[in-house]
C-alpha cells in the first residue's frame, strides 16, 4: 500500500518555494525537495492553524518560531524570514491570543 506523505504529521519547521517544487525543512533529519507547488502544500496544511504562509515563498511552523519582529521571523534553525506586507495583518491576528495573555502576566 502507498501511504500518502502528510508534513503536518512529522516536525517540519519550514516550507521553502522554488518554482514548481516544495524544500521542506524538518527539525531533524536532511531536507527534503518535492514536485509540488507551495500553494498545494499551503491548500493541504490549511486545517493545521500552526502552519502559516508568511510570505510568497514560505510557509512556517509557528511552534518552531524563536522570535518576531516587524517585519521578519526567527525559526529556531536560526533562518530569518522576511514578513510579507500584506500577511503581516493576517499574522497579527493568528497570534493575537498568544500576545494577550503574555500581557496579562505582566
Amino acid at each position: 500500500m502507498i501511504k500518502k506523505y502528510k508534513p503536518y504529521e512529522q516536525n517540519i519547521i519550514s516550507f521553502f518555494a522554488q518554482g514548481n517544487y516544495t524544500q521542506i525543512n524538518p527539525l531533524k533529519g536532511s531536507v527534503s525537495i518535492y514536485a509540488k507547488t507551495l500553494k498545494k502544500f499551503e491548500l493541504e496544511l490549511s486545517d493545521q492553524k500552526q502552519f502559516v504562509r508568511v510570505n510568497k515563498s514560505v510557509i512556517v511552523n509557528l511552534l518552531f518560531v524563536n522570535k518576531i519582529n516587524q517585519d521578519a521571523i526567527e525559526l529556531c534553525n536560526g533562518t530569518i524570514v522576511k514578513i510579507a506586507r500584506r500577511r503581516r495583518k493576517d499574522l497579527d491576528e493568528i497570534l493575537s491570543p498568544y500576545t494577550k495573555s503574555c500581557n496579562a502576566l505582566k
